[in-house]
């Protein structure tokens, strides 16, 4: 039956719809001719409306615009305008010998923005407009497109009433958008008969229909329900965390398998109890627990928990329960959900617990060592700061004894002239002069690695050195705008050696050059001068406890510092030619930054 229904409802459908259309297209033409015809009546009301002497006296020059004829006619035309409120546009237009259309007047007002003086050309006139100068045949087009819109247009010619010439042309112009609501109007009654007599029939298929529909989605309804019911039954018997079903009288209907090997308590035990069933299990008692907060939200229940977050509609916590596993305790992570009908009505709550015992051991046993490292770095950082005071007082007290020493080391190659004592005075002190330098050179070293490492802005720590030194005969080039280090503090003392370097033991310097260039993943810092270069022999000895032409241990030093954040530094310049050294650094102790953050 209702096979045979779609057929003829399929049938009258195409009837209506065939009809409607058709009717329509009649409405709309029909309507369509008659504004045509309104239109043109419309133009030759406003020819009339016009005299002729006036029309035959303008020139199309910029002379019209004083002329009374134009004064009187452009007054008639904006009158006229103002009567009828669907004519946008009147304008009268003249034929040059070329054939070239142009204005000789028009209804707009000199300062509006549509306003066409005297003599403008209207390069988008169309045949139908130029034919009228020879045919004389009044006319409507449209719609057509030019620089002010799309219009529909009643076109009239103006002839010369004694000899019949057409002297010009008369247009009205009507905006398409109005002319085409006027016609979707027109056409109104006839689209809404089709779209009731679709309705009327619609709503007969749909009243024979509803109660077979209806009957059929309830048949699949209770048989979707019952096999959703099934599958959610599974899906929660076999959750891996213990869940807890309650319906709005709070009875258990769910108790999953997870649930039965926490507690010991089989499912058929608590299916179907009330009364707070389910908190024996976990606290020996009947009282609420966690997923009676979602039927009521009562300060008694958050009592009893540690703390209670709230992330939507849900409530998560977390505790130390000593009952379960034989007494044994576990820590459990709870989140509680209530379970809403179709309507958003919340017909009862489900809860899932989750044993984080071995989770909550290993933040104890982390958090354990955590404050075990802390102590030792403080306690190392106290007993470096007493190492550091030690070596600060001895180095001090070694000192002024040297200076004693070498006071009376001077006294003596006073007092005695003896060329072999003077040299053996001379060695003494030589000796003691070495002997100052490495106790300063403790000072240095033992600040290494005190300070944690920090970003240096490279650039900015060579020109800071080279301010200090004396650098004016040297022409200094430095290629690195947005490079940052990451280093230890005393990491300008590397650039601060190389310079101090360069300038003592160079010679011939008169050219310094810092540039950078990749190597894989790293970077490659080059430090390049024009001096004497360092000899073969001596390229290794520098960068240890060694040194050559007593550069002290300024580059053992820099090569310590450098070490601290994995940096290295080696000499491959030519000797001779220049001094060259390269500073590796590993990719995560660089970084490039826009100029902005400098």
């Amino acid at each position: 039956m209702i096979h045979n229904l779609n057929r003829w409802l399929i049938l009258a459908i195409i009837v209506i719809l065939a009809s409607g259309m058709a009717l329509t297209l009649w409405t709309v033409q029909r309507e369509e001719n008659l504004l045509r015809a309104d239109l043109l009546t419309k133009t030759h009301l406003v020819q009339g409306g016009l005299q002729i002497e006036h029309v035959k006296a303008l020139t199309g020059t910029d002379a019209d615009l004083v002329s009374s004829d134009y004064q009187i006619l452009k007054e008639q035309m904006i009158q006229l305008q103002s009567t009828d409120p669907l004519i946008g546009f009147i304008y009268i237009l003249d034929q040059q010998p070329d054939g070239t259309i142009f204005f000789l007047i028009d209804s707009e007002p000199p300062e509006s923005e549509d306003y066409s003086p005297p003599g403008q050309l209207y390069p988008e006139a169309s045949a139908i407009l130029s034919g009228i100068f020879t045919s004389g045949q009044a006319t409507t087009e449209g719609p057509v497109t030019d620089r002010w819109g799309t219009w529909v247009s009643g076109l009239v010619p103006i002839r010369d009433p004694q000899t019949g010439e057409v002297i010009a042309v008369l247009g009205t112009d009507i905006d398409a958008r109005d002319w085409t609501i006027q016609i979707i109007i027109s056409s109104a009654p006839a689209v809404i008969a089709m779209l009731l007599l679709l309705l009327l029939l619609l709503i007969f298929f749909y009243v024979q229909q509803r109660n077979e529909r209806e009957r059929q989605i309830l048949t699949a309804s209770e048989s979707a329900i019952k096999e959703s019911e099934r599958r959610l039954a599974d899906i929660i018997n076999f959750l891996p965390d213990a869940t807890l079903v309650i319906d709005r009288e709070g009875k258990i209907i769910s108790w999953n398998k997870a649930m039965e090997e926490m507690t010991g308590i089989a499912a058929d035990a608590m299916l179907g109890k009330g009364e707070h069933e389910y908190s024996i299990p976990f606290y020996g008692e009947r009282r609420p627990i966690l997923i009676d907060l979602v039927f009521e939200d009562r300060e008694e229940i958050r009592n009893r928990y540690p703390f209670i977050q709230k992330a939507g509609n849900k409530f998560i916590s977390e505790i130390f329960i000593q009952r379960l596993y034989g007494g044994k305790g576990a820590f459990l992570w709870f989140i509680v959900s209530p379970l809403n009908d179709t309507k958003g009505n919340v017909v009862g709550a489900i809860e899932s617990i989750r044993d984080i015992t071995e989770r909550k051991e290993e933040e104890q046993e982390k958090e354990y060592y955590t404050s075990v490292v802390k102590q030792y770095a403080e306690n190392f950082r106290q007993a470096n700061d007493k190492l550091n005071l030690l070596n600060m007082i001895t180095r001090h007290d070694i000192l002024n004894q040297l200076t004693v020493v070498r006071g009376y080391l001077d006294m003596m190659k006073l007092k005695f002239p003896d060329p072999a004592l003077q040299e053996y005075l001379d060695k003494e002190i030589n000796a003691a002069q070495n002997i100052q330098t490495q106790i300063l050179f403790t000072k240095e070293y033992q600040d290494i690695g005190v300070q944690s490492p920090q970003w240096f802005n490279v650039k900015r720590i060579i020109l800071s050195n080279a301010a200090t030194l004396p650098l004016s005969q040297v022409t200094l080039i430095v290629h690195f705008d947005n490079l940052e280090i990451y280093a230890d503090p005393l990491f300008e003392k590397v650039f601060y050696t190389l310079l101090e370097n360069a300038i003592r033991h160079g010679k011939t310097v008169t050219r310094i050059e810092f540039s950078y260039h990749p190597q894989d993943e790293d970077l490659v810092l080059v430090y390049q001068d024009n001096g004497e270069g360092i000899p073969a022999e001596h390229k290794e000895a520098i960068l240890q406890r060694k040194f050559f032409k007593h550069t002290g241990f300024g580059l053992y030093l820099s090569r310590s510092i450098l070490g601290i954040t994995g940096m290295t530094i080696r000499e491959n310049g030519e000797p001779g030619i220049g001094a060259r050294f390269e500073i590796l650094v590993p990719q995560e102790a660089f970084r490039f930054i826009r100029s902005e953050e400098k």
